[in-house]
């Protein structure tokens, strides 16, 4: 049986991460009422670039949509890593990254 309860996450952790990927166009968050927007820069049509966010609880995005998110913009293991810290939640499939010996 898969847990059935998963954290919600920080949106400013979110926007944090996003920001420092380097992937938005200038100016690419938007804010409506509970709604954030993050406008990828790139060639694609408007509709393709834009990923929209939904938040649950004022500040606050479902776990789904922040893994999705991490994995887009390359910042899994700092998601992981405030998951621990911030909500005391580890998943039990991943362990701790052990520096790689070379010979």
């Amino acid at each position: 049986m898969s847990d059935t309860y998963y954290p919600s996450v920080d949106i400013n952790f979110i926007e944090e991460h996003v920001i420092k990927s380097g992937k938005l166009v200038k100016d690419g968050i938007i804010k409506f009422g509970t709604t954030t927007t993050f406008v990828v820069d790139g060639p694609q049509a408007i509709y393709k670039r834009s990923i929209f966010l939904r938040e649950l609880q004022p500040g606050q995005i479902c776990f789904e949509q922040a893994t999705a998110l991490a994995f887009r913009f390359s910042f899994m293991g700092a998601l992981l890593g405030w998951l621990e810290e911030n909500r005391d939640w580890k998943e039990g499939a991943y362990v701790e990254q052990q520096e790689i010996k070379q010979n």
